[in-house]
Order: structure tokens, then sequence, then C-alpha cells
């Protein structure tokens, strides 16, 4: 199932996005996939689930655009900021080479 291996993937691009932003955690991330990519979208969305389930990163959202074409793209990443209750947003970076190794 290479559905597994793209969505470690999109959580290892989500994990360098938020090194850019400290102070902000990863709400949802989009992926396009064409119909002819190869990639069932129900079975990466699974893999996905499974895979954020019980981490640091959850609870991260995926979202699918489906396209024609044999695109397979990391579309977006909506970002929050943390707020530590002081007015002063944290900068934890959770990591999730354990789950992809």
């Amino acid at each position: 199932m290479h559905e597994m291996g793209i969505a470690c993937s999109i959580l290892e691009a989500v994990e360098k996005e938020l090194l850019r932003y400290p102070g902000c955690r990863a709400t949802k991330v989009g992926v396009r996939i064409g119909e002819f990519a190869g990639v069932d979208g129900e079975s990466l969305r699974f893999c996905f689930e499974a895979m954020v389930k019980d981490s640091p990163q959850a609870p991260l959202e995926l979202g699918i655009e489906a396209l024609l074409g044999d695109e397979l793209d990391l579309g977006w990443i909506e970002l929050d900021e943390i707020d530590s209750g002081n007015g002063q947003a944290e900068a934890p970076v959770p990591h999730m080479k354990e789950a992809c190794a």
C-alpha cells in the first residue's frame, strides 16, 4: 500500500514547513490527486488518519482535491498560532519520524 508512504511524506512536509513558522501548528493539509495518479484517495485518507491519530500532529485534517490528469501535489497547509496562555506563542515542533520509519 503506497498510500502509507505518501501519507508519511505529507506529514514530513508539514513538519518541514512548521520549522519555518515557529509558534504555529498545522490544522489542515491539502493534496491534489489526479484520477490517473494511481492513488486511492480514501486509502490515503485512512492511512493519514491512522498516522496522525494519537500523535503530536493530532487533530491534523487532510483535504483532498480530485483533479483530472496524473498530478499528485501538496496543495496547501493551514497553520494556526499556538497560544501558551500568556499572550506569547510557543514553538513546539512535533516530530513524526518514528511513525514513518
